[in-house]
């Protein structure tokens, strides 16, 4: 079985064993015989070196490789007529093919290219083509296994069995389809990287209604790529494929090799789209959350609380603000060590965690500092939860050390005027005067003035 991957939009031609590390160099002159030979060498090729066109040809024909370096003048042929023929070889047709030319000329380049060679360097860009041979190993698709879920629809079952198989020799995981009806409610259900799809099909969806239902799906689903398989050989329809959100278009009788490039192309471009996905994802949690402790940070805090403020002052609903400062910490961190000091915050985090609602807010505001918002909290409530949190606090085991809290609470009641930064500064006008007190205890403040007082021994 062979495989294709591209370079640059180029195909390029590999093998199960090992001759894509194999090159051939076809240059007469020793000098960049040696040259090439060296660059190609550093990057763990094997080198055969010819010095004609005759030669090149029966070693071509007699062995195999993955890689071709031509020269563009060659004593017995010119570089783009032995190009020409190599590319009407089977051993050769797929097999990349860099000309090496010493003519700087456009008009020379442009022959090589339209007589089959893959990329054309002047004989002086050494550096460039190192760049390029690293590229295309890099790409090498032998070295890697490509897994990807694909959602076949194809109505004729020996074509269908013939592809599936092929896909699966591969290490693709296909479900076959041979109605667009049954495909859309399974991609509903699924989770697929490739859809590959005739165009022609009876029943109520044809190929065309289906992708453009795919179109209208939202998330994920819309984003799949599409491979679209038609024996239509017809310019302006192609484009319309393109233009309603087919990703790639294949044409019937369809090569083996050319269908599995296509779709390794587009299952890569599905899984590098996911991992983009994954660490955008990350980098919001990163954003959104306090690393050591996981709960919401300072940042998010600053920018979710005044909405909350303003959801509760639009409902008419009463919102609580605890602001929970640990007792001490200073000397638990002088006298433990920091690590110590991390399991304290850690298991404090927890503890408020597990204490709130879903509906809650829970951050860590900065050091041994956390808030909480509650929503749909009025004073009385959230006198008892402070309590609980108190409590919860001051029973902890963690190496015998005696960890407490100091809450200050300010509840913001239905219809009151007030906004975010004046219900923290009350409630960390109030945490003050806890640690003022005597700590290990709540106080209250609502409506600018100290209200209650709650001293816990």
């Amino acid at each position: 079985m062979s495989k294709l991957s591209a370079i640059n939009g180029m195909q390029l031609f590999t093998t199960e064993t090992q001759s894509h590390r194999r090159a051939l160099v076809i240059e007469p002159t020793l000098l960049c015989q040696g040259i090439y030979s060296q660059v190609l060498k550093g990057l763990n090729f094997e080198v055969e070196i010819v010095s004609n066109g005759h030669d090149a040809l029966q070693r071509i024909k007699s062995e195999a490789f993955g890689l071709i370096f031509l020269a563009m003048d060659l004593p017995d042929t010119e570089g783009s007529s032995l190009c020409a023929k190599l590319r009407a070889l089977p051993q050769s047709m797929n097999i990349p093919i860099v000309m090496l030319n010493s003519d700087e000329s456009d008009m020379s380049s442009q022959k090589a290219l339209v007589s089959g060679a893959t990329e054309v360097f002047h004989t002086s860009e050494l550096k460039e083509l190192s760049t390029y041979l690293e590229h295309f190993i890099s790409h090498m698709g032998t070295d890697q296994f490509v897994y990807g879920k694909i959602l076949y629809i194809e109505e004729q079952l020996p074509e269908a069995m013939s592809t599936q198989q092929l896909l699966e020799n591969e290490g693709y995981e296909v479900k076959h389809f041979t109605n667009a009806d049954d495909a859309y409610n399974e991609l509903l259900a699924g989770h697929y990287d490739l859809i590959l799809t005739n165009i022609m099909l009876r029943g109520k969806k044809t190929g065309y209604t289906f992708i453009r239902e795919v179109q209208k799906l939202s998330g994920r689903l819309s984003e799949i790529p599409i491979l679209a398989i038609s024996a239509i050989n017809n310019i302006q329809r192609k484009i319309e494929l393109l233009n309603s959100g087919v990703s790639d278009y294949i044409q019937k009788p369809v090569l083996d090799e050319e269908l599995l490039a296509r779709v390794q192309n587009l299952v890569n471009m599905r899984h590098l789209l996911d991992q983009v996905e994954h660490q955008r994802t990350e980098m919001r949690e990163l954003a959104m959350h306090d690393q050591l402790t996981k709960l919401y940070n300072r940042h998010f805090l600053m920018d979710i609380g005044p909405k909350k403020i303003q959801e509760a002052q639009r409902h008419n609903v009463p919102i609580s603000f605890f602001m929970i400062d640990l007792d001490y910490f200073k000397e638990i961190n002088d006298s433990f060590g920091h690590a110590m000091g991390d399991q304290v915050l850690k298991k404090v985090a927890l503890t408020l965690s597990e204490l709130c609602r879903v509906e809650d807010l829970c951050a860590r505001f900065g050091g041994e500092e956390f808030v909480m918002m509650l929503s749909h909290c009025d004073h009385n409530n959230a006198m008892n939860k402070a309590e609980l949190i108190r409590e919860a606090i001051a029973v902890m085991e963690i190496e015998n050390i005696n960890i407490t809290a100091s809450i200050g609470v300010a509840t913001l009641e239905p219809n009151a005027d007030a906004d975010f930064d004046s219900l923290f500064a009350a409630a960390d006008k109030a945490v003050y005067m806890a640690k003022e007190m005597g700590r290990n205890r709540i106080e209250v403040e609502r409506t600018g003035k100290i209200i209650n007082s709650l001293k816990k021994v």
